[in-house]
């Protein structure tokens, strides 16, 4: 399998949101389209797997193994930062267990989906703000 066919079977799997492809490119940099929606996500993790490949063309072929090693790196930033968004941690996932797939390799798809979930963030109930004293302050500073 070559990079490009590799890209179009995520795109596929995942979805055109996650990973939209600009069909008429014919270097890395413009492959991922800007519509994505985890855009600079979606742009690392492709510039990843071609240079871990030692891709010099989109028709380069790619294997398993400097897939996953490509892979891992930023998906581990991902766990570790207090900042990642679940919904940048979703994306992730999904696209780790669909390389799984694709290239046959069931076990590394049943370590993804067992892995840890984050937890969704508490929801706080919006408070009542009374302007009144708002108002008040503001009048007293003109």
């Amino acid at each position: 399998m070559n990079f490009l066919q590799l890209i179009e079977q995520l795109t596929t799997r995942i979805g055109q949101h996650q990973l939209p492809i600009n069909s008429t490119a014919n270097n890395i940099r413009a492959l991922v389209d800007s519509s994505a929606l985890h855009y600079e996500l979606a742009a690392r993790i492709v510039c990843a797997i071609y240079e871990h490949n030692g891709c010099r063309r989109l028709t380069d072929p790619v294997t398993a193994q400097p897939t996953f090693e490509a892979l891992g790196p930023i998906r581990a930033g991902l766990l570790g930062s207090n900042r990642t968004d679940i919904e940048a941690y979703r994306f992730m996932e999904e696209l780790c267990t669909a390389v799984a797939k694709i290239f046959d390799a069931p076990h590394i798809a049943r370590i993804a989906s067992d892995a840890p979930q984050p937890e969704a963030p508490v929801r706080h109930r919006g408070e009542l703000i009374r302007l009144d004293a708002v108002r008040r302050r503001v009048k007293s500073l003109a």
